[in-house]
Order: structure tokens, then sequence, then C-alpha cells
């Protein structure tokens, strides 16, 4: 899994002696956008942003495909939620299953005490007793690589 630093910069900070000079021209140029301000700053780093934006504000292809982009990237994010979730919804079951199994329970008690259907359960119960010993992580794995083998 990536991780991301998320850095908040104040763009109206009072403290331009504690960074650096091109970090206070960045941060002006953020908030004034022109080509005066770009030039001003002496940089050439914030000339080449500059430049980039310039051209993906003059370009309206450019910045639908920025825009096209962005979203892709929200909604994959959003769609990795969504499947952490469940997976962590998956796994919690999978450890319950395990304890009940544990104290000997059977099959019909586990579906019933969950208040889920047999044959819901009936997969991960499998694969818990034929694995006693396994981690739930493993019978996760196990569970995805039987419904892989299935769908195949």
């Amino acid at each position: 899994m990536k991780r991301y630093t998320i850095i908040f910069f104040n763009t109206r900070g009072k403290n331009d002696n504690e960074v650096s000079k091109e970090l206070v021209d960045f941060l002006h140029y953020l908030e004034d956008t022109t080509d005066e301000r770009a030039a001003a700053s002496g940089s050439e780093r914030i000339k080449k942003i500059h430049e980039r934006v310039r051209k993906v504000k003059l370009s309206e292809e450019i910045g639908v495909k920025y825009m096209q982009a962005w979203e892709e990237k929200y909604y994959a994010r959003e769609e990795g939620r969504e499947e952490g979730k469940a997976e962590g919804a998956l796994l919690t079951r999978i450890e319950l299953i395990q304890k009940k199994i544990k104290k000997g329970k059977t099959l019909e008690r586990i579906a019933d005490e969950l208040e889920e259907e047999i044959d819901s359960i009936r997969p991960i119960w499998e694969i818990v007793s034929e694995n006693p010993d396994a981690g739930a992580d493993d019978i996760l794995e196990l569970l995805t690589n039987d419904k892989v083998e299935e769908d195949e």
C-alpha cells in the first residue's frame, strides 16, 4: 500500500523569514498566479510551473484531460476505500467463525448466531475447518483463491 504525506501550506503566512525565499515566492505565486508574479520570483522552478499552468489554461483539450485524470484518480481512490472496507468486514467475519469453530460450534449453530444463511458462511467454515491453525489473512487468501478458481 502506498503511503502519502500531506503537507498544508498557508499562503497567507506572516513569517517569510522562517522559510526559504523560493517557498515564499511560490506561496505568493499561488495567491496571485500571474505572469508578473512568476517573473518577479526569479525562480526557474516557479517559471516552469507557470509555463505549464498557462498551457493548461490556454488549451481546452489539456484542461479536459487534466480533469479526467483527476477524476480517474479520485474514483480509483474511492473504489480502493470501498474494497478495503469490504475486505475488513470479511476478515472480521472469518475471525468470528474461527472463534466459534474453536469453541466446537457446528455450521448450523454458527449461521444461527451470526444470523446468516448457512450457504453464505459455508465456504469460510470449510476452509477454517480444513486449516484450523491458519490466521484470518491466510483464510482470506485461500477463500479468494477458491473464488478465482470457481470464476475461471
